[in-house]
C-alpha cells in the first residue's frame, strides 16, 4: 500500500463512531415515520428533573424533549378515541436491541398522564448518541433507554 492510502485507512478508522440519532415510529395501519431530533424539536418541548437508580449508582439530571403521548398525538388517531386506545403499549426499542414497553394509559394524559419524554438533551447539552428515553417517576433506570431506534405502537 502507498503511504497516501495508509493515511485515508488511518484517517477512516480514527473516526469516532457516531450512534443512529434517528429512530422510527412504527404503529397500526402501516405507520412508520422518522423521528429525528431535528423534527421532535418542532414540536412543544418539556424540561423534568429526574432521579434514579442505576448499575453506577444514583443519577440525577435535567433532561428536555419531547412528550411520548405528544409525538403519539401528532402521528396518530389513537388520541380520537383513548379508551379503545387503552388496549395499545409502544414498544421502545434501543440499538442494542433492550426493549421496554409503556401502556398508553400511563401516558395518555385523560388517565396515567406520565411525562415520558423521548430526551433530545441532558443537563442543556445534546443526548450523546442520540435520542433517550426519559421515565420522570420511576426509582429505576431501566426505562430511561438509550439509542433508541424503534418505537412499535402494537
Amino acid at each position: 500500500m502507498t503511504i497516501q492510502r495508509n493515511l485515508a485507512l488511518f484517517a477512516l478508522l480514527s473516526v469516532p463512531f457516531v450512534a443512529q440519532a434517528e429512530a422510527v415510529l412504527t404503529g397500526p395501519d402501516g405507520l412508520s415515520v422518522a423521528l429525528t431530533p431535528e423534527a421532535l424539536a418542532t414540536m412543544p418541548m418539556q424540561q423534568v428533573e429526574a432521579t434514579y437508580t442505576s448499575s453506577k449508582g444514583q443519577q440525577s439530571a435535567t433532561y428536555r424533549g419531547v412528550l411520548l403521548w405528544d409525538v403519539i398525538a401528532a402521528e396518530t388517531a389513537l388520541d380520537d378515541d383513548v379508551k379503545s386506545a387503552l388496549r395499545h403499549v409502544v414498544l421502545v426499542t434501543a440499538s442494542d436491541d433492550h426493549e421496554v414497553a409503556y401502556s398508553i394509559g400511563e401516558i395518555a394524559p385523560d388517565f396515567g398522564n406520565r411525562q415520558i419524554l423521548i430526551g433530545l438533551e441532558i443537563d442543556g447539552a445534546p443526548i450523546a448518541g442520540g435520542l433517550q428515553m426519559v421515565s420522570p417517576g420511576d426509582m429505576r433506570g431501566a426505562r430511561y433507554v438509550k439509542d433508541v431506534v424503534k418505537l412499535d405502537i402494537r
